[in-house]
């Protein structure tokens, strides 16, 4: 039985289509989206052009230690003067478009996996609760329908704390797994064990590495380094769930010019047995992105089983073609 199921399995398509900033899908999904969530880069620039009186490596340790300190802080003596409640919402459209529709096929019983290659839009809410702690949801539609899959989300959640600027920890809980709005009468609305949980830390390229890296004057980078766990994961060779799925990941993203950019995550498995045909080895994306609200986003991603050494990676997957491109709208409230 299981041989049939590989058998089926390799005769699909495991590449990934969903989108932007805090949003993705599966509790394994998590982990390729980590190239979304590296930091921005102007703090590097700021960095790079700190004033020349002051040696930089001053400037460079009074920063680690802010970003430091200042992680998961509660502002509550600004809260009165802060935005009021109705102005916290955030939002962003959009349409996820691959570049090969090909649906995945796993055993009935799989709530996590790969997304389908099929055209979807969404629409994202993230609230700012305080500071930089925030709760954010999406809701997915998939124009064909009958290829939504066990494991492709009516919608998704992620809550925690992340802060843009350098130097500074985040604590994310994500859950892209199968989660229904409608489920029927064996299957919960959401499986919060298969979620995942990500401890990170963000930091910029700085001179003279930068200088070395980039190839244009206004070129900056920042990374991320995480440590993610989830506590269930489905296993495809034994066809059930295990426990305690455990990953490094390292995702830097390059400002090129402008809001256009490209990024990249690699990934390391603590346990290489844990690693799934449709987790990645690294992931990658480039285009043109814009956090101003009421501005519109372009993006190529590619979150398919890519492989380090092609002969290793499943049938139909890790190729440019099983990317995709999305468009997104943000706007605030």
């Amino acid at each position: 039985m299981i041989n049939g199921l590989v058998w089926m399995l390799k005769r699909c398509s495991y590449a990934v289509i969903l989108l932007m900033m805090t949003l993705e899908a599966g509790a394994t999904e998590h982990q390729t989206q980590m190239a979304k969530h590296a930091p921005h880069s102007t703090p590097a620039a700021v960095i790079n052009s700190s004033n020349s009186n002051t040696p930089e490596k001053t400037i460079e340790a009074e920063l680690v230690w802010k970003g430091i300190s200042s992680s998961f802080m509660l502002p509550f003596e600004q809260w009165k003067d802060d935005l009021p409640w109705y102005k916290r919402w955030s939002a962003s459209v959009n349409l996820g478009y691959p570049l090969v529709e090909t649906p995945a096929t796993l055993p009935a019983n799989a709530t996590t996996g790969p997304s389908n290659q099929n055209l979807t839009a969404s629409l994202s809410l993230k609230y700012s609760i305080i500071g930089n702690w925030f709760v954010s949801a999406t809701a997915y539609h998939y124009f064909d329908s009958e290829l939504q899959q066990p494991w492709n989300p009516d919608f998704t959640y992620v809550f925690g704390y992340s802060d843009w600027r350098p130097y500074t920890f985040s604590l994310l809980y994500s859950n892209y797994g199968g989660n229904r709005f409608n489920p029927s009468s064996e299957v919960k609305h959401t499986e919060f064990s298969q979620g995942t949980w990500s401890l990170g830390w963000k930091f910029p390229i700085t001179k003279p590495f930068v200088d070395w890296l980039s190839f244009t004057d206004e070129g900056a980078i920042g990374c991320q380094v995480d440590y993610n766990y989830t506590p269930e994961y489905f296993d495809l060779e034994s066809v059930e769930y295990k426990t305690q799925h455990q990953t490094f990941s390292l995702g830097c993203k390059y400002s090129i010019v402008g809001n256009w950019y490209a990024n990249a995550t690699v990934f390391y498995y603590l346990d290489s047995s844990q690693k799934q045909p449709w987790n990645p080895d690294f992931t990658y994306g480039f285009g043109y992105f814009d956090w101003h609200p009421g501005t519109v986003t372009v993006q190529y991603n590619n979150y398919s089983g890519n492989r380090w050494n092609s002969a290793d990676r499943g049938p139909e997957t890790g190729r440019f073609k099983d990317g995709s491109i999305s468009v997104s709208y943000s706007f605030k409230f």
